[in-house]
């Protein structure tokens, strides 16, 4: 049920709040062609992506994003988009382009915001497309993604207990905290921001009492259960009369901190900046590198801190009503009385990220790590399971559901985290899907947690019998592939970013006669392809961005097999070489009868189609073929009635009607999605 993953730079569909899915753009995030106001091109180092959320006035609750340049200076400008939220403090975002924010709606919650950078300007929250992470939290202010591992950490400056709250990245509304640091062991005090090193584990907190903690290792602690203590403590030998820590930026490859003292919140003029080289060996009473302070900076209020390509950006709240300030190389000069380098104002901003507007991007195709194999043993099955792309060992094996709850498929999304499709027998006629917290990297049988994983499941999702999806990161969405034995099935688009029980997005109810057993999607051309189980490909042109009512076209493949029987399950487009590989199960109760199939030009082809490759017979083993995975060469087959899990190497270098064995084959009860892990 798992399409090839896909390297490129994908189109970007805008989610529309008063139409659930407003229309098809060209570009990407990551495609920007930005040039100076002169009318030359601007190096795209110094083209910035800066989110703004603001606390005050009018701009309350609000995040907004500017592109600037910051050399040759041009300002921030207008606006280039906004987004309610409905909070007010720390923004973070991660992989897959969604925004986190913390802050206070009734509790302290972070929110998850889906997709942010192609949201309709202007757009708010919302809990069909949207989601609460948690509202658990008393005080949260800054916060960071630990992105491999799938956690916000989130600093609270009041709670009575916790200083710092670590929560799942992936979890909805409802989760409670997985780790915290207590204040007791942080001498008493509350933190205002985090700072994080996933690489070396290294955490660094800012403190409202004028210190910085650091800890060494820290998640490789706290997932002990240990009750997790700083490595040190310390402080500037040089502190404001009323020392305040507030924002806090680190740089892991010159081991330097950097962070910002706002000294008494109700004067807008007594702010500082600490530079700390060797950050991680430093205890006590010491002195920064660098100390910015005085008129000339406009420091007062210095609440949030930001680095991109060596320049800070600082969140000024106090000084005139609020600024953007810049210092561009704020590793390199000397301690004083010194001016930014760039002033923009800016009403109350409190939190924000910079980031690099940098063209084009270049991808980079890494190496398969592992494959993620559901089984479902007479639709029984509960497990994933890790296998190695040689088909030589089992790893570790998770279960992402939850009692009376049966696996289906099986996808990943840009952040590592899964969406598994399954049926609940405990409500027949009803399913859901299970999104697993970084499910590659979770431990040998763990299984799903209600304060680290999510369902969306019930009455309004329309789930009867989920089968293949296919994840579009580009659009913050995913194709869901609903078998449904009592009526017309139909693909169903949910937002990457769904909780609970919440309507689709868009439904596309399947011509009668076609059920739909799988899916994949062509990002580059908006064109969904769906695998159906009377033995015709749908295909949909213009997809999320016309949401069409009927196919464009049907491909029948041309089999020449003999077998009586067509029943196409897996599918796999391929946009680099425009083919299709699709397997057919034919009859389910036949164990000899699965055919492989590849088409050319699947772009455009229409009505009875040539194959250029047909696999079938008793060397190939193919009975019930039931899920494809193409790694760009090589085709995984999960084969449930022969209980196999198969490889085909190189199988672009086949051709015709053929009977042939796998390269590689590996005995597994019986699979029925394979996944592939980068």
């Amino acid at each position: 049920m798992k399409s090839s993953q896909q390297y490129a730079v994908l189109p970007i569909i805008a989610l529309s709040l008063s139409a659930v899915v407003l229309s098809a753009c060209n570009g990407s995030s990551n495609d920007t062609t930005d040039t100076a106001d002169s009318g030359g091109e601007t190096p795209p180092e110094n083209k910035v992506s800066l989110l703004v959320a603001a606390d005050g006035g009018d701009e309350t609750g609000l995040i907004s994003r500017y592109d600037a340049s910051i050399q040759p200076a041009t300002g921030l400008g207008s606006a280039v988009q906004t987004f309610a939220a409905g909070l007010a403090e720390g923004i973070a975002t991660d992989h897959a382009d969604h925004l986190y924010q913390a802050g206070i709606d009734g509790f302290g919650t972070v929110k998850a915001v889906c997709h942010l950078p192609k949201r309709a300007s202007g757009s708010v929250f919302d809990v069909g497309i949207d989601r609460v992470v948690t509202s658990a939290l008393n005080s949260p202010k800054g916060i960071t993604v630990a992105q491999k591992a799938g956690l916000i950490m989130t600093a609270e400056t009041g709670a009575p207990a916790a200083a710092v709250s670590v929560v799942s990245a992936t979890a909805g509304e409802g989760s409670m905290p997985l780790y915290t640091i207590s204040r007791t062991a942080m001498g008493g005090s509350g933190a205002w921001d985090v700072a994080y090193d996933e690489d070396s584990d290294k955490l660094f907190v800012a403190l409202t009492n004028g210190s910085v903690a650091y800890f060494k290792g820290y998640l490789a602690l706290a997932m002990t259960g240990a009750e997790v203590e700083p490595t040190a403590i310390f402080r500037p030998n040089n502190p404001l009369p009323a020392s305040n820590m507030h924002g806090i930026v680190y740089d892991a490859a010159s081991d330097r901190l950097i962070v910002s003292d706002v000294g008494s919140a109700t004067s807008a003029d007594d702010g500082s900046l600490y530079v700390f080289e060797g950050a991680s060996g430093l205890s006590g009473a010491v002195a920064p590198e660098r100390t910015l302070r005085g008129a000339a900076t406009l420091l007062g209020n210095p609440v949030d801190l930001s680095m991109q390509n060596g320049a800070l950006f600082v969140a000024e709240k106090a000084n005139g009503g609020g600024r953007i300030l810049v210092f561009l190389d704020i590793a390199g000069g000397g301690s004083g009385d010194i001016a930014p380098d760039r002033v923009y104002d800016l009403a109350a901003p409190e939190s924000l990220m910079a980031s690099a507007a940098t063209g084009n991007a270049t991808v980079v195709t890494p190496a398969l790590s592992r494959l993620l194999v559901s089984a479902n043993a007479a639709n029984m099955g509960t497990q994933v399971t890790a296998v190695s792309p040689a088909l030589d060992t089992k790893g570790n094996v998770f279960t992402p559901v939850m009692t009376s709850q049966f696996v289906e498929s099986i996808a990943l999304d840009n952040n590592g985290d899964a969406l598994v499709s399954f049926d609940d027998a405990g409500s027949p006629g009803t399913g859901g899907i299970s999104f697993v917290n970084r499910l590659a990297t979770r431990a040998a049988d763990d299984m799903l947690s209600v304060n680290r994983d999510r369902q969306v499941m019930g009455a309004s999702t329309t789930l009867i019998a989920p089968k293949g999806m296919k994840v579009v990161d580009s659009a913050g969405v995913a194709l869901v592939a609903d078998l449904n034995a009592a009526a017309p099935g139909a693909v169903k688009v949910f937002s990457l970013c769904s909780a609970g029980d919440h309507t689709p997005l868009m439904t596309t109810t399947l011509p009668a006669g076609a059920r739909p057993w799988d899916v994949d999607y062509d990002a580059g051309a908006d064109r969904l392809y769906v695998a159906a189980t009377n033995g015709s490909i749908l295909v949909y042109d213009n997809y999320l961005g016309s949401m069409p009512t009927a196919p464009s076209r049907t491909i029948d493949p041309d089999d020449k097999s003999g077998f009586a029987v067509s029943n196409l399950h897996g599918i796999v487009y391929d946009t680099k070489t425009d083919r299709l590989i699709v397997s057919d199960v034919g009859d389910a109760a036949n164990a000899t009868d699965g055919r492989i199939y590849i088409i050319d030009n699947a772009a455009k082809a229409n009505g009875l189609t040539a194959l250029r490759l047909e696999i079938s017979g008793p060397l190939s083993q193919l009975g019930n073929p039931v899920d494809l995975a193409f790694d760009g060469a090589n085709l995984y087959v999960a084969e449930k009635s022969n209980n196999q899990l198969q490889r085909i190497n190189g199988i672009y270098n086949l051709s015709g009607a053929i009977d042939k064995a796998a390269d590689v084959a590996l005995s597994f009860t019986a699979p029925e999605s394979i996944a592939l892990s980068y």
